[in-house]
């Protein structure tokens, strides 16, 4: 035979590249599929729907969802009729992207086309509704599938159990969870897992202990996942003894402790300040052979600091470093930071200059955070110091940087000094951000400086700086402090037919300047609008609303309201009953009083020293109420002379 001659050549197919395409979704490379489609495309050949199905598959797996969208819709231009592969792959990347919405309308079509779906398509979208946290509408898709004669897998199951548990609906779970053998899947670790990290979420230690023994005596060895639950929520709870017990079983299971373990319970031991028992751990893990990591030294160090050993800290501090473990501030942040929160700034200025003398070098962040912990405790020369000491390292402050000093500044009534240090950074270089415009007006606000806060607040807006909610707030709260109440009110307006999104905080702001400026009818519809809109009001809310009610002489609508709030759900906190006494005490309605102090007393709260003051100067001597003093609980009838 010439050696021009050989075995024939056959050339490819469409399903030659369907199968390779496929191949590289299994293999990971989606990047591939999209390659050989391209080439499919090339050499001219007929496309059919496993072609695009498996293109499909490699945008999904890139994630990229909107490329997938176009696919879809360019499949059905070219007349391919996309198959339940076709939908299902589509509804898992939508499902897995929190598109539900899109997912929804998907399915329809899907439907409407007379293609039955699959397992794959319900599971991708319980799982889907489970992740984003919308556990009805993953309760719906399961009695959809149920009643549509779709057998649920494991997958779909542990899916379902894991969205109940997640929504401290360990009740409903569990039914799922037993139903699994009846359905003919015997539950897996994962189901094990799942159900016993919601028991212990929801500090139900009886059924996470029957469970777990349950698992045992089902012959599902458990591994140290599961056994990190069950420690961890013991020692979250600081039962150490169930917890060290738990390390027992897990040698009896063939189940070494591993560093992970080990770090829960030292964790645990620190915040409860058994610190000699958490070492007394430590040595125990090293004996052990398992190597300490940085989390172990970090919560060890977190500890010796947090209850006043700093020599002990330095010396972990010192072998962290000579074991390779801390040698970036992702180690040393979390130290000065939280001395810093507790006010304990000059403690974490000595570990501040320890880190620094061993070699180690501070970033900004840390340099911030000691700056933050000196105007916590209204330092804000020291805190100025270290800024000096921070630029002198090489280090350009950040915007978190000037935002502190700022803070630290209007928090002290130096409202001058953060406005000339607001124009330093802006000359630096450093642009504002909405966190410091929220700073600055609010210091402005509160320093009694209105003009110049609404100066500020329009050069925010014409500088193009985001203006969130927060910053509406500071604005609507501080114009009314300034009885500037009117101007509020249009501002609020303009928001409301700008569609601006409104938290409770603003509409409770503006519920007081209606009330302020005599607009009752406008407050009351304010209140209403809350639930209109999806918010649920809050404590002060209905403070706000009972106490001016009372205030207007409106004794039935303050009641009303009340009564509102507890068929709400909203618990009466000690705060609004003393306010809402006081509030009728001053109005004269010595029987409604009354009837408010027996709350206070049967709901076991206390009664404020301002209500008992009022009290006292209302009912003796010569208070003007002293003739109703009977009407008052015997408890609080002030002695007459």
């Amino acid at each position: 035979m010439s050696r021009g001659a050989g075995a024939r050549v056959v050339s490819p197919t469409c399903c030659t590249y369907s199968i390779l395409m496929d191949c590289c979704c299994r293999a990971g490379r989606p990047d591939m599929v999209l390659a050989f489609f391209c080439r499919l495309l090339g050499l001219g050949l007929s496309l059919n729907v496993t072609s695009f199905n498996n293109l499909l598959k490699g945008l999904c797996q890139q994630g990229e969802v909107e490329k997938a969208c176009n696919l879809y819709r360019e499949m059905i231009n070219l007349g391919v009729q996309p198959d339940v592969v076709t939908y299902s792959s589509f509804i898992n990347a939508l499902s897995k992207s929190g598109a539900m919405d899109k997912a929804e309308v998907v399915l329809r079509q899907m439907v409407d086309q007379g293609i039955v779906p699959n397992i794959i398509t319900y599971t991708s979208l319980i799982h889907g509704y489970s992740t984003s946290g919308q556990w009805k509408a993953a309760v719906r898709i399961f009695k959809q599938m149920a009643s549509a004669g779709v057998r649920p897998n494991s997958v779909t199951l542990n899916s379902f159990i894991d969205s109940l548990c997640k929504h401290r609906k360990t009740k409903e779970a569990r039914d799922i969870f037993d139903s699994m053998a009846a359905k003919g899947h015997k539950p897996d670790i994962f189901s094990y897992s799942t159900m016993l990290n919601g028991y212990a979420k929801e500090g139900c230690f009886d059924d996470m202990t029957d469970l777990f023994n349950s698992m045992v005596r089902n012959s599902i060895v458990p591994d140290h996942h599961v056994f990190n639950i069950l420690i961890n929520a013991y020692a979250k709870r600081g039962l150490m003894d169930k917890a060290m017990h738990m390390f027992e079983v897990m040698r009896q299971q063939g189940v070494n402790p591993n560093v992970v373990d080990y770090v829960v319970v030292m964790d645990s031991l620190c915040k409860m300040g058994k610190m000699a028992a958490a070492m007394d751990i430590f040595n125990q893990m090293v004996n052990q052979g398992v190597s300490p990591n940085k989390a172990v030294y970090q919560c060890l160090v977190l500890g010796s600091c947090s209850h006043g050993d700093f020599v002990k800290a330095k010396e972990l501090i010192s072998e962290a470093i000579n074991r390779g473990l801390c040698s970036n501030s992702v180690f040393f942040y979390p130290v000065i930071n939280n001395l810093c929160k507790e006010g304990k700034v000059m403690e974490a200025q000595d570990m501040f200059d320890f880190i620094v003398g061993i070699g180690q070098r501070p970033d900004a962040i840390m340099y911030t955070s000691l700056m933050d912990g000196y105007c916590l405790v209204g330092k804000v020369e020291k805190a100025l110091r270290v800024l000096d000491a921070m630029k002198s390292a090489g280090l350009q402050p950040t915007a978190v940087t000037y935002g502190t000093l700022l803070n630290g500044y209007c928090k002290i009534g130096r409202i001058a000094d953060g406005l000339s240090l607001f124009r330093e950074m802006s000359l630096s270089g450093v642009k504002p951000t909405t966190i410091m415009y929220n700073i600055i007006l609010d210091g402005l606000f509160c320093s009694g400086r209105p003009v110049s806060a609404k100066q500020k607040f329009d050069t925010m807006i014409k500088s193009g700086i985001p203006v969130g909610v927060d910053t509406y707030n500071i604005v609507l709260s501080g114009l009314c402090k300034n009885n500037y109440t009117d101007e509020a009110i249009e501002l609020f307006k303009e928001l409301r037919a700008k569609n601006v999104k409104i938290n409770v905080m603003i509409l409770n702001t503006m519920i007081s300047a209606m009330f302020k400026t005599r607009r009752i009818e406008e407050a009351k519809d304010l209140f209403v609008t809350i639930s209109a809109i999806g918010l649920v009001p809050c404590v002060v809310t209905y403070s706000l609303m009972m106490t001016n009610f009372i205030k207007e002489g409106l004794l039935a609508d303050a009641d009303d309201t009340f009564l509102v709030m507890e068929k709400a759900g909203c618990a009466p906190n000690s705060s609004l009953l003393n306010q809402v006494v006081r509030a009728l005490l001053e109005k004269g309605a010595v029987v409604k009083a009354a009837t408010y102090l027996a709350k206070l007393d049967a709901k076991q709260l206390s009664v404020e020293a301002s209500t008992i003051s009022l009290i006292v100067s209302l009912f003796s001597g010569e208070g003007k109420l002293r003739e109703h003093v009977e009407l008052l609980p015997v408890k609080y009838q002030p002695p007459q002379s």
